[in-house]
């Protein structure tokens, strides 16, 4: 652990600061129960797009739009775990210039396990705070997330109407 585990009076409740920290937690819990035990070359990095293929496959546009990212970031992960045979990218039959992205069979058993270590995590949660409490939680951070998506697009909406 480090200076991260001890949160002073003043920001414990300054949610930027709660996110930084609860992420950095999770981070860590995913590096040793998730990612060097079973994958050596898994790292969190990958978790977020990995666990977004999902057993049934996804464009590349498609993934990159979902995660809010640009398609060359979703591609050099792609490429990481096409390399430790998670992913496999393929064109798409209705479409030459689309590429499709599915598991592998490894890549299928690893994510069955990760979704099951997730599982247990929510579940050590919902021991902790609540299951009513985490459920509130989760919903708070779907409608965080949903206000950011909106303000930071009419944001930058708005600076891009300011050099016209």
């Amino acid at each position: 652990m480090g200076d991260y585990c001890s949160i002073t009076e003043d920001a414990k409740r300054v949610a930027p600061k709660l996110i930084y920290l609860l992420k950095r937690f999770i981070d860590e819990w995913g590096s040793k129960k998730l990612c060097v035990v079973n994958n050596p070359g898994f790292n969190s990095a990958h978790m977020p797009l990995f666990m977004s293929i999902g057993t049934t496959g996804i464009s590349n546009n498609e993934l990159a739009s979902k995660l809010n990212v640009s398609k060359q970031a979703t591609s050099k992960i792609i490429k990481e775990l096409e390399a430790i045979k998670m992913v496999r990218s393929e064109k798409s039959p209705d479409d030459a210039r689309v590429v499709m992205l599915h598991m592998t069979e490894e890549g299928a058993k690893f994510y069955n396990y990760l979704k099951n270590q997730v599982t247990e995590l929510e579940n050590m949660y919902k021991k902790e705070v609540g299951a009513k409490n985490y459920e509130i939680a989760i919903d708070v951070m779907l409608k965080l997330i949903k206000f950011h998506e909106s303000y930071n697009c009419s944001a930058a909406s708005a600076k891009e109407l300011e050099k016209v």
